[in-house]
């Protein structure tokens, strides 16, 4: 079975503020949390490209940590909403996505692990002697 890095069905918190998406999930291998940014009407779409901050780099969108990197984040910001087809001439798109971010650093840090996924390892069947009526259940396990 195909693992995906990013999986927008499985998240901690969903929030749309107009034409942007942010989703609190996990990403990677290790299902380390994240924050990912959607054009929100695109969600969906082929085209649509995230912009991913995952915990380790959270530190460089933080406005009050003297070694933040603002240009790098504006270069990042133009780089999404290019990618997606969005207004790169307007400043005013990139403080946005920055505003939606940092109002969401603190969620980042507050996601918990990720939930395990169930497999099931068997099934169960019980037949009722009254009716003969068969009851099916599934056994499963968390890993």
């Amino acid at each position: 079975m195909a693992e995906h890095v990013l999986d927008l069905t499985q998240y901690h918190f969903v929030h749309t503020r107009g034409d942007l998406t942010i989703y609190g999930t996990w990403y990677g291998v290790e299902h380390q949390p994240c924050l990912v940014v959607v054009p929100t009407y695109r969600i969906s779409a082929d085209r649509c490209r995230p912009l991913i901050i995952d915990i380790d780099d959270a530190w460089q969108w933080n406005p009050e940590d003297p070694q933040s990197m603002p240009q790098l984040n504006r270069v990042m910001c133009m780089a999404f909403l290019d990618m997606n087809n969005m207004d790169t001439g307007n400043v005013f798109a990139a403080m946005k996505i920055v505003t939606l971010i940092h109002d969401h650093l603190g969620d980042l840090i507050a996601i918990p692990p990720k939930p395990t996924i169930g497999v099931v390892v068997a099934d169960a069947f019980r037949t009722d002697h009254d009716t003969g009526k068969t009851h099916h259940s599934e056994v499963i396990e968390r890993v």
